[in-house]
């Protein structure tokens, strides 16, 4: 008699012992001046809600200090006179470095400090005019990744010309993301998404019963397509929403660093790799370079996968990797840069 009640003890003991099965939850909120979406997967609320605070402290924090927007950014707050070094923290540093990094290595087709020649078409834009060209002239004067001074034992960034600044609005929401993904793998909570606008970086670990996190991706030139991402990023660029039309051309927020000239070819691009701020200016580049220097550009970056999509006098071209940034995680070596560009024989019209 003794032994029944000894078996279902030991029998509510091991379903005790049994470990919970993790969900998943979402939390939004606006941050960088956009939509900010972290999703965990973990057991417990309490788990997922501080992972998900943690995450959304390190984007504000990030935008802190790269902000071109914010007058008290640490971005804001470099020294503009040159020869005239500033001490920053870690995460300005390490974005201009990256940044300067890949400006040298895509021949300055991402370049983070176009600010001037930004700004010059922010105020175009406003008044619905184009600006001329002493305007954009005197703005790429203050332009060149070259003329940027960095110190990483006394932490200092100095500009090297008189009035230059930095930009990282294709680079800084990659980062971003990246910063808050590797946060949250810190902390003990790996299985993740950070989606900032359209940059997202996947965690190392799939939600449950999942290979990854689905991602669907459009950027108003070729057809949406689906991915499934683990532990990469990937980011779209392209002007679907942001443009002007002036007499009749359209002209997009995405500017040619080296001409001061905003691009007038539709153009989108999609990068997928395993850094969120590589991704992120990458495809800014990508879309600078147009189909027709995709593949020249994407040597430089062994293992990620990019498409790209040019409308111009000459129809639809498309270029990508093979395979694209679409469906599953590949390894890194399988990944092929081809130079072939492709025209579809049936495109789609564009969306305007």
């Amino acid at each position: 008699m003794l032994l029944l009640p000894l078996a279902l003890a030991g029998s509510v003991a091991a379903q005790q012992a049994k470990p919970a099965q993790p969900e998943v939850e979402s939390f939004t909120e606006i941050a960088m001046g956009v939509d900010i979406t972290v999703t965990v997967a973990a057991p417990k609320a309490a788990d997922r809600l501080a992972a998900a605070r943690l995450a959304m402290a390190e984007v504000r924090a990030c935008d802190e200090a790269l902000s071109d927007w914010q007058a008290s950014s640490e971005c804001r707050r470099l020294a503009s006179t040159r020869d005239v070094p500033t001490v920053v923290g870690d995460r300005l540093f390490s974005a201009t470095e990256r940044s300067i990094e890949i400006a040298r290595i895509t021949d300055g087709r991402f370049d983070p400090t176009i600010s001037p020649i930004v700004q010059a078409w922010r105020t175009a834009r406003a008044k619905g005019a184009l600006p001329d060209t002493a305007t954009v002239d005197a703005a790429r004067s203050r332009v060149g990744w070259q003329e940027v001074s960095l110190d990483a034992r006394a932490r200092t960034i100095t500009f090297r010309r008189d009035g230059m600044a930095l930009d990282f609005g294709g680079f800084g929401k990659g980062f971003a993301a990246q910063r808050a993904s590797a946060a949250m793998v810190a902390s003990g909570q790996p299985s993740h998404l950070v989606a900032v606008a359209g940059d997202l970086v996947a965690g190392p670990v799939a939600p449950p019963g999942k290979p990854g996190w689905t991602i669907r991706k459009e950027d108003g030139l070729s057809e949406p397509f689906e991915l499934v991402l683990l532990g990469e990023a990937v980011s779209t660029s392209g002007d679907l929403e942001q443009f002007i039309e002036i007499d009749g051309v359209r002209h997009s927020h995405i500017i040619d660093p080296r001409t001061g000239q905003a691009l007038r070819d539709r153009t989108a691009a999609c990068v997928r790799g395993p850094d969120g701020a590589s991704c992120d200016a990458l495809a800014t580049a990508l879309c600078v370079a147009g189909a027709r220097d995709a593949a020249t550009l994407m040597r430089s970056f062994a293992g990620y996968r990019a498409s790209v999509t040019t409308v111009d006098a000459h129809g639809v071209r498309t270029w990508s990797t093979a395979p694209g940034p679409e469906g599953s995680p590949c390894a890194a070596e399988a990944v092929r840069v081809p130079d072939a560009i492709t025209v579809p024989a049936a495109a789609s019209q564009p969306k305007r």
